[in-house]
């Protein structure tokens, strides 16, 4: 194997290879990098077997062939090739040689027979959207998703679409974010699509106003976004029924506007900090909330102007959950609907509709 090609364009695709590379694998091929050269296309090809992600670019083949080179140490050397032409050479004697202005490295290699085979199947159902549309309903989903292994289906994003319309939940136990979108798809399906293949396949969009295919199956997803592709398995159980966790109805409706709940609360956030907890307690009466915190540290007391329907209420959060909600909504104001200070919260955006936060309140004396 032996081919040419532009520093950048390899560093740009080995570090979005890269993401799928595995860490201190039972099999250290997983560690590796595939290298693949055919016509005049260089392939970049990295995976864990739960996430796969493969990059093609331009390249100059003088010889094809394919090799497995160590990830981590091909990612940091392409990071220090953009501004040149690189030359990659497979050794008969065993070995990556990398050529570069006057100069010349070698890395270590496997053997590309023992990397294992990766499918893609698109034969199967699938969804479109829009660039833009994904973008959206990632970000306002999966940070709400779980990190704890105890409870691995909380660790991914279900994606159900019904009648053309996509329903995206994310919840830890603690706050469930769920956003409504108008899709096309070949029918109804349903998948718990990992947060983590969620954020890499938005990495790989740069075009908001171009279409999104993402092709579902049982176990897994396959997606191609022009010389891009990534394939990842999907959590296999049965996801929480969100619908039971939502109340029907509210008594208390407390309008505000985003920013100065949002100033408030990260001020308060300075005093809980040492606090695993970081409980930040609304007093609402009438027109006035006030949004308090106290610790060893100090404390912080301070009025936000709102417009109450309903009763008054003195309600507590962890504040770094409402904090994360407020960050990225780009509306003005905000609603927090209510019953009691032990029912969860909901939180939606004044005059737009498809995107609602829930929070659960931690128990007070009021």
């Amino acid at each position: 194997m032996k081919l040419i090609c532009d520093g950048l364009d390899l560093s740009d695709a080995v570090l979005k290879v890269s993401k799928a590379l595995s860490v201190k694998a039972a099999n250290p091929i997983l560690e590796g990098i595939k290298i693949s050269a055919y016509g005049d296309t260089l392939t970049l090809l990295a995976t864990d077997m739960e996430l796969t992600i493969e990059k093609k670019i331009k390249a100059d083949v003088l010889m094809e062939g394919e090799t497995v080179v160590v990830g981590k140490y091909f990612v940091d050397f392409a990071k220090k090739l953009e501004k040149e032409q690189v030359e990659l050479s497979r050794l008969f004697d065993g070995g990556l040689q990398i050529k570069y202005s006057d100069s010349e490295s070698e890395l270590q290699v496997f053997p590309a027979e023992n990397f294992p085979k990766i499918e893609k199947d698109v034969d199967c159902g699938y969804f479109e959207i829009s660039q833009a549309d994904f973008k959206e309903v990632v970000e306002k989903t999966a940070f709400a998703c779980s990190t704890d292994d105890a409870r691995p289906i909380l660790k991914g994003c279900l994606f159900e679409i019904e009648d053309g319309t996509l329903t995206t939940v994310a919840l830890d136990g603690f706050r469930m974010a769920v956003v409504k979108k108008q899709v096309s798809s070949s029918g109804n399906m349903k998948a718990v699509i990992p947060s983590r293949a969620l954020q890499e396949i938005t990495r790989l969009l740069d075009k908001d106003e171009n279409f999104l295919k993402i092709y579902l199956q049982k176990n897994s997803l396959f997606v191609e976004v022009e010389n891009s592709s990534l394939i990842s398995r999907l959590i296999e159980g049965e996801f929480v029924k969100y619908n039971h966790i939502l109340p029907s109805s509210f008594e208390n409706t407390v309008t505000v506007n985003k920013d100065a709940l949002l100033s408030s609360i990260e001020r308060a956030a300075i005093v809980t900090r040492s606090d695993r907890y970081n409980v930040v307690k609304f007093d609402v009466k009438e027109n006035i909330m006030t949004v308090s915190a106290k610790s060893e540290v100090g404390n912080v007391n301070e009025n936000v102007n709102v417009m109450l329907k309903g009763k008054d209420i003195t309600i507590a959060f962890n504040g770094k959950y409402i904090a994360d909600y407020l960050k990225i909504i780009g509306e003005e104001f905000i609603n927090l609907n209510l019953n009691t200070n032990i029912d969860p919260c909901v939180i939606t955006s004044v005059g737009k509709e498809g995107y609602l936060y829930l929070v659960l309140p931690y128990r007070i004396n009021a």
